[in-house]
Parts: structure tokens; C-alpha cells; sequence
């Protein structure tokens, strides 16, 4: 759940549209509720989709850090 709260949190502080992808499913990763929905688990492949104007490489780098536990 911490994983989900901080991502949420990373997401909501940017401009840019950010989606998680598993599976067959992807959603808005703004709501903790909905990526908690994924029902992702360790060590699982996550598409990570960012789209946005200049901050795009920055967010998928915070997140990308975020998600390897880096």
C-alpha cells in the first residue's frame, strides 16, 4: 500500500498522464485505490505509460525509482 500511496502521490504532484498497464488491465495511476486494483504483486511486469510536455522523463524516472526500490 505505501508503494501505491507514494506513486499516487508522485503523479498527482506532475502535469503529465500516467497510466500502469498489467496484463489486460491498465488505469490512471492517480488514485491509490485504482492501483491498489491492479492487483500487482512483487517481482510481476508493469507497463509504465507517461504522457505529458517536458516533465515526461522526469516522472517515469521518479517512478521508475519508486517501483525498483532504489
Amino acid at each position: 500500500m505505501a508503494i501505491a500511496a507514494s506513486l499516487g502521490q508522485v503523479v498527482r504532484e506532475s502535469e503529465a498522464h500516467v497510466f500502469l498497464k498489467a496484463g489486460k488491465k491498465m488505469i490512471s495511476a492517480r488514485e491509490v485505490q485504482k492501483i491498489l486494483s491492479l492487483g500487482v504483486h512483487q517481482l510481476e511486469w508493469v507497463e509504465l505509460i507517461v504522457d505529458g510536455e517536458e516533465e515526461e522523463e522526469s516522472v517515469a524516472e521518479r517512478i521508475r525509482k519508486l517501483l525498483c526500490n532504489e
